[in-house]
């Protein structure tokens, strides 16, 4: 199992999103991790997570 998997497995994401890549920076304190996410174009998504992706912007 890949670092790729144990993050996707801990974070619980499931289809359509999928982990694309992932930093983690221990020059600064406290170290920081950067995760992106993303889901193929085209892909159906439930509303309320539209819906609240609409909201924070």
């Amino acid at each position: 199992m890949d670092g790729s998997q144990v993050f996707i497995l801990g974070l619980g994401f499931q289809f359509p999103w999928k982990l694309v890549s992932q930093h983690l920076d221990t020059s600064t304190k406290p170290s920081v991790l950067t995760l992106n996410v993303a889901a193929d174009r085209g892909s159906l998504l439930p509303l309320s997570l539209l819906w609240q992706s609409l909201s924070c912007t």
